[in-house]
């Protein structure tokens, strides 16, 4: 065995390449010193007693007065977990003298269902009461069940009601919600327009809908007849926002309907407005002139398709560390350099194929996180120096561009997500494993320091999950030497603190993480004396790890994704060889499948899912 390599004093087989691994002789986790107890059912026990002292209104020493009940609390208690209230009862004010605070214009009925909540931690969340609750919880800044009724309102998003619940969404700044809320309305576009809460839309919403590159409906006239349909409704307030709405939709299908609309909008006394928008003369065009077809109608870029492929980038591979980046899609027969272009013109070829580029720099162990046409690649190192650079990938242009370097250097970071933000937690630079959280700020290009973890970790796995960051294992500093790591932490971005939950089963670094059908995975890795192909799966209702399913090979350092309700993992280090194997996973059926391999054998690499707009309609 050779002398430990440079980085994260880890063992490889030659000291000139990258690591594969944690180093084999990483002392065990050492349980034979207790520096403190706990009781894991007090807060149980805690909760129950508050929870009867409020309903017998033992102690209370406020009184809050709805539109139609008369509730008591205790003062403490709503202090402790709104910082709404703790400002109002803490500062002086006329309802911390009186002992009294009226709410006039809030349901007892919502009212109590939060104040359940605060002082037992559950809420009983209808179709009819969510949204009161969710803005109660959003005005009193109770985070934890403003994030449970954004965890309801996604898991009954219907096309029904998803354009409602995006305004909601936005209006409290619940954005991952309103991204689900907006896809779901986009992806069936054709049975939204018939809802009848399609006419109630406030505009803004109707313009963010229309502003889509993709939009599921056969032609564009079904959209102009809902655009239509919704400002008859109430043409007096709506009239207006016609030209605006007018300038999303492709009016092309005029050419071959223009009587019958030109009928409708006269009816409906529209007419006028479509003439600010419109050239004059292609409205009034007289449809049996032969110059009616070539007058211009203006061209709105919307793609009739979209298709999920999934990427490859960076890592080691034979001593040489990569920047090229692979690419797997439907239709593939093979792992390619190339990528399905982008469609320009109606009826181009969807499977046309464009060379993917090189990354600007060669590295392994980056983080990497995904928002729906971008990659964002983050620090890592190379064979000789750790990274800050950071660079994004635009599948629109299938171009690389440079972002503001990262505070420090640093490997094995994680990267995620969260409300439309980006994420970095954790990561090793020469001197230390770090344990903080930072945000980027892609208007001003840079980055903001957070909370940070409670502990400092590298090569762990972090996560997005029901408006938390999950960082699940790694490796940190521990008891005096480097240890692989069982702990994990949940960050609250409203109190913007970590807190613990519940430890894996087994300790890994290296791992792989994936969050499908609301549930966390952690897969594979490596435990300090051996590789894993063990995956557990975390229930955040319920704080718990369970076991499922095995990978079929064991594996660290390598990518993992998700598509189409899969997880896929790829390549990696198996304890013998580099990998260019992937798995598939179906959380359905509890099962792995090997799917097609990857043309390198790499590892310390990343992966992710983009979507590529198909043909235009």
């Amino acid at each position: 065995m050779s002398a430990p390599c440079w980085s994260c004093n880890l063992v490889g087989e030659d000291q000139g390449a990258l690591h594969r691994a944690p180093p084999f002789g990483l002392p065990s986790l050492c349980h034979d010193m207790v520096e403190g107890v706990s009781d894991s059912g007090w807060h149980a026990t805690l909760t129950r007693g508050l929870n009867e002292a409020w309903q017998t209104r033992l102690f209370t020493d406020l009184v809050i007065r709805t539109q139609d009940q008369v509730i008591h609390a205790h003062k403490i208690i709503l202090a402790a977990a709104s910082p709404y209230f703790r400002a109002m009862l803490s500062a002086g004010l006329v309802e911390g003298q009186t002992q009294t605070l009226v709410l006039e214009d809030v349901s007892g009925n919502v009212l109590n269902t939060v104040l359940t909540f605060v002082y037992t931690g559950r809420a009983s969340l209808t179709e009819h009461n969510v949204q009161e609750v969710l803005t109660l919880a959003d005005y009193f800044q109770i985070h934890s069940l403003k994030k449970l009724c954004c965890y309801y309102l996604k898991t009954h998003l219907v096309s029904r009601t998803c354009l409602s619940v995006y305004e909601v969404a936005a209006l409290h700044r619940c954005n991952d919600l309103a991204a689900e809320a907006l896809a779901l309305a986009a992806s069936q576009c054709s049975e939204v327009l018939a809802q009848p809460d399609f006419l109630s839309l406030q505009p803004e919403t109707l313009i963010t809908l229309l502003k889509q590159p993709y939009l599921s409906v056969e032609t564009e006239e079904t959209i102009f007849k809902g655009v239509v349909d919704w400002v008859s409704k109430n043409p007096a307030e709506r009239q207006k926002w016609l030209p605006v709405l007018i300038e999303n939709i492709d009016l092309e299908f005029l050419k071959s309907n223009r009587n019958k609309w030109l009928a409708v909008l006269k009816e409906k006394q529209l007419l006028e407005d479509l003439k600010n928008v419109i050239d004059p003369a292609v409205v009034e065009c007289n449809g049996d002139d032969e110059d009616c077809e070539n007058q211009y109608l203006q061209k709105t870029i919307r793609h009739s398709t979209t298709e999920e492929v999934l990427l490859v980038m960076g890592g080691e591979s034979n001593g040489r560390l990569l920047r090229n980046t692979e690419c797997f899609a439907v239709g593939y027969s093979s792992w390619r350099c190339s990528i399905p272009e982008v469609a320009r013109r109606p009826n181009s070829h969807y499977h046309q194929l464009q060379v993917l580029p090189p990354m600007q720099h060669a590295r392994a162990y980056c983080a990497v996180a995904t928002q729906q046409n971008m990659v964002y690649v983050l620090g890592g190192q190379t064979t000789k120096t750790f990274l800050a650079s950071c660079e994004c990938y635009n599948v629109l242009s299938n171009s690389w561009h440079h972002l503001n370097d990262l505070p420090e250097a640093m490997h094995g970071s994680g990267a995620a997500f969260l409300d439309g933000s980006l994420y970095l937690a954790g990561g090793k630079s020469q001197e230390r494993y770090h344990s903080g959280l930072w945000v980027y700020n892609e208007y001003k290009d840079t980055w903001s320091n957070r909370g940070s973890m409670g502990l400092g970790r590298a090569h762990f796995g972090l996560a997005a999950l029901h408006g938390s960051l999950y960082a699940v294992g790694g490796v940190g500093w521990a008891k005096g030497g480097s240890q692989i790591l069982d702990s994990c932490e949940k960050y609250d971005p409203g109190a913007d603190v970590w807190v613990p939950i519940a430890s894996l089963g087994q300790a890994r670094a290296y791992l792989g993480v994936a969050v499908i059908h609301d549930h966390l995975y952690a897969i594979g890795g490596y435990n300090g004396s051996q590789w894993l192909n063990c995956v557990e799966r975390y229930d955040p209702l319920r704080d718990q790890w369970t076991s499922v399913s095995p990978m079929i090979s064991a594996r660290s350092s390598f990518g993992v994704t998700v598509s189409h309700g899969r997880i896929y993992c790829l390549g990696g280090f198996s304890g013998e060889s580099n990998l260019n194997s992937v798995e598939k996973y179906n959380p359905r059926t509890n099962m792995w499948h090997c799917v097609q391999s990857m043309q390198l054998r790499r590892y310390g690499l990343v992966a992710a899912t983009v979507s590529v707009p198909g043909a235009l309609r």
